[in-house]
């Protein structure tokens, strides 16, 4: 089955816009969004990049709602009840491994491939990005692995690719580049 996939380092780049709304298949104004950024949750709601994709991601004029995947804890049925309803469902930046493992307790990883094949569009930012692939293996070198309850190295397998975020950021690279080498 086919699955529509929009991964990137942060959120949708100006120069992205016209084909994330065909991937889609609607105009910005029409699309419903579900922004989930529990990735975060182990630095702050108010981190800055978390409020800098926020406004990123609002300034496009989609039809866009926060969702706070804490409170379907065990609670799959209601989450996919809940995410049925939006076109597109994004994961924003953060820890990998504590968003896999939040995905794991509210079931998300078990509802995603019914969700994605009617047709709503998976997005993820960073950590989101990630987590798309088959596994999180070496991006403890990117991500503290300890913040996560319990460490689960398997993405959600929606793509064979490994995406490695941020490509470029010199305060980063060394480690990226790392990372790509061990997966070679």
């Amino acid at each position: 089955m086919f699955m529509k996939l929009f991964l990137s380092s942060t959120s949708i780049p100006d120069e992205l816009i016209t084909p994330f709304t065909k991937l889609v298949g609607k105009n910005l104004e029409n699309i419903s969004f579900a922004l989930i950024e529990n990735a975060a949750d182990p630095y702050g709601k108010d981190a800055g990049f978390v409020l800098e994709t926020r406004t990123v991601l609002q300034s496009l004029g989609m039809q866009l709602e926060l969702v706070d995947l804490n409170q379907y804890k065990n609670k799959s049925e209601e989450l996919k009840e809940k995410l049925g309803a939006f076109d597109v469902i994004w994961f924003g930046g953060g820890n990998t491994y504590y968003l896999r493992w939040l995905m794991r307790e509210t079931g998300f990883d078990t509802i995603s491939r019914e969700l994605l094949e009617k047709g709503i569009v998976y997005g993820g930012g960073s950590a989101g990005a990630i987590i798309a692939g088959k596994t999180l293996k070496h991006f403890d070198m990117v991500d503290d692995p300890n913040v996560s309850p319990k460490l689960i190295y398997s993405g959600l397998s929606l793509t064979d690719l490994v995406i490695i975020p941020h490509w470029g950021a010199e305060e980063i690279q060394e480690k990226l580049v790392e990372i790509k080498s061990l997966y070679k």
